[in-house]
């Protein structure tokens, strides 16, 4: 990694990972390679944030809840790539003493998905060198409607007063309590955040690039971090440089 790369390194990177199928296209192959060349370059993502460049916590937007309107075929292969390739990156993070958490709804993912991402998240809980954080049947509308059933919940009950909610009220009730986003990325050149961690997001920084995921390397990954470095992130203040 150059020197600018490394001078401010976000805590918190975002990666809405897209591309995968026309990749396969281009290249006149069915979708399910896509999404294989697709995963393959997300467990070196994953192990290149964690183990070198200093990331802390690393969120992959993986499947929305949208996703499940796509054709049938390919949404079981992705539920099979899932639950068969979940386990070795498992092994990689865990070795790293990275925890794995999922965000996203688990009502809709069978169930040899769920036992995957159980098995993943119980290995790794007690890690603490970093955090990647898998958004698979996500949608950020989703995550704020199921906080805010909860925080009605609470104040029917008598536990919790209107009055009383506050911003950090509704950041303890989404899915997990992250750090906000520092660096957004989002690969294939579509430049919309697509209903990923839209409360997580208020003041991060949006790094768009034409590389479809499977082709996005480590130096690509390298480039969106020394185009983080160079940002002037006010957080709606005055400039710091």
């Amino acid at each position: 990694m150059s020197n600018e790369a490394v001078s401010r390194i976000p805590y918190h990177t975002a990666i809405i990972v897209d591309g995968n199928r026309r990749w396969a296209k281009k290249r006149g192959l069915p979708v399910s390679f896509g999404h294989k060349a697709g995963f393959d370059r997300l467990q070196e993502i994953c192990r290149y944030s964690m183990e070198t460049c200093g990331v802390k916590v690393l969120s992959l937007y993986v499947f929305s809840t949208e996703n499940f309107a796509r054709d049938v075929k390919e949404v079981s292969y992705l539920m099979d790539l899932f639950a068969n390739n979940f386990k070795t990156l498992t092994e990689e993070m865990n070795k790293l003493d990275c925890r794995i958490f999922f965000s996203g709804r688990r009502e809709g993912l069978q169930q040899r998905v769920l036992d995957a991402m159980d098995y993943m998240t119980d290995l790794t809980k007690d890690n603490k060198s970093g955090t990647v954080n898998f958004c698979l049947n996500y949608g950020s509308h989703a995550e704020l409607t199921d906080a805010m059933q909860a925080i009605a919940g609470e104040v029917k009950a008598g536990t919790l007063a209107p009055e009383d909610i506050t911003e950090q009220t509704i950041q303890s009730h989404l899915y997990h309590d992250l750090p906000p986003v520092d660096l957004m990325i989002r690969t294939s050149g579509e430049e919309r955040l697509s209903n990923f961690l839209l409360w997580q997001c208020a003041y991060a920084e949006f790094y768009f690039t034409p590389v479809l995921f499977p082709d996005f390397t480590k130096d690509c990954f390298d480039e969106a971090l020394a185009e983080y470095a160079r940002r002037d992130r006010r957080m709606g203040g005055n400039s710091k440089k």
